[in-house]
Order: structure tokens, then sequence, then C-alpha cells
């Protein structure tokens, strides 16, 4: 039994567990216990003891990554964006460069 770190455990809640599986699992945190659970036709089970969880699961990193490690820019455009506004310091630096491009 391998035992698992918070991001692994978390990652097996969301992604992995029934509903019922959820609710085991905030039992056994507190008080100790296990369970099997089906992942590709395999059973596996968790055990719960003293603060620790442990698994006969074997986790693949990059399964875990979210994106596979791409930046995440959030919910929609920049205000910038979206309201059409300029950041002027930013627009002054290429002006700057054209010109400078334009002397060559």
């Amino acid at each position: 039994m391998n035992s698992l770190d918070q991001k692994q455990l978390l990652f097996l809640k969301r992604n992995i567990f029934t509903a019922s599986q959820k609710t085991l699992c905030k039992k056994f945190e507190q008080y100790g216990g296990s369970f099997t659970f089906i992942i590709d036709d395999k059973k596996y089970k968790i055990k719960y003891e003293s603060s620790k969880a442990y698994t006969d699961y074997i986790f693949d990193q990059d399964y875990m990554k979210h994106r596979h490690g791409s930046m995440h820019r959030g919910a929609g455009p920049l205000l910038q964006d979206k309201y059409g506004k300029v950041n002027h310091q930013e627009n002054n630096m290429i002006k700057k460069l054209d010109r400078e491009l334009r002397k060559k």
C-alpha cells in the first residue's frame, strides 16, 4: 500500500469516487476504515489510518497535471481588451521600436 499525499487524494475524490464513496472518505478521515474502488475494471483499495491514507493504486504524475502544464488565463479576456482600452506605456514602446526600425 502506498501512502497518498493531499493532491493525490483530492484527485481521487474529484475524478473517480462516487458520492457515497466521498461520504465514506469523510467518515473514515475521522475514525479510520477502508473501501474498494474501481478504475478501468480493476479493483483498488483505499485505507484510512490515523491522519494518513493508503492505496494500492499507482499514480501517473503526468495524468494528474491540470491541462498538461499549460497556463490558464482566467475566465475571459482582460479588461483592457474587453473595453478597447489601450495600455499607453506598452503602445509607446511599440511606436518607439517601429521608429527605430524604420530608420535602419
